[in-house]
């Protein structure tokens, strides 16, 4: 009697073996990339940062040109802050609490500094697995599953069947 065996026979091994090459790769992986995620976080926080360095440079050489363009007001404030001078014929009606802020201080509250909010690494549970200490077991696990894709191979099944 003959035994026609299907074209394609499931074997349950490749699954396995996809499985534990799939958590290798991935715990190879994703650490790798929440470092770049991380990298470019920084990156974007240096960008906002030196946004607001060129807002400080504008507004430091605006206050320069007011000043040697002879800006009246200006040169009144820096006399009453600096020299503590006042026009003839004015008096103070308050006393500013910025009276003993320096010209600098005035030029960095002209400048409202950006605000960066980074944004977190997606919270998956593969990524708590790979990104803490259960990294190694993860690894583990991918060997194991490997080494069991290896041992259901599918050469011993259609034997046991034919014989």
């Amino acid at each position: 009697m003959r035994v026609t065996l299907p074209y394609f026979s499931p074997d349950p091994g490749w699954l396995f073996l996809v499985a534990g090459i799939a958590l290798i790769v991935c715990a190879a992986v994703i650490p790798e990339a929440e470092k770049v995620h991380s990298m470019r976080g920084q990156l974007q926080s240096i960008r906002f940062a030196e946004q607001h360095n060129f807002a400080r440079m504008e507004a430091c050489s605006r206050f320069l040109d007011d000043l040697k363009a002879g800006d009246a007001g200006l040169v009144r404030r820096l006399a009453a802050s600096q020299l503590n001078l006042m026009p003839r014929g004015e008096t103070a009606l308050l006393i500013a609490t910025s009276i003993d802020a320096t010209p600098s201080d005035w030029i960095e509250a002209s400048v409202t500094p950006p605000v960066y909010e980074p944004e977190p690494y997606p919270d998956t549970l593969l990524a708590r697995w790979t990104l803490g200490t259960q990294r190694l077991w993860v690894i583990g696990a991918g060997a194991f599953f490997i080494f069991l894709g290896v041992v259901f191979e599918p050469g011993k099944r259609l034997q046991e069947k034919l014989a």
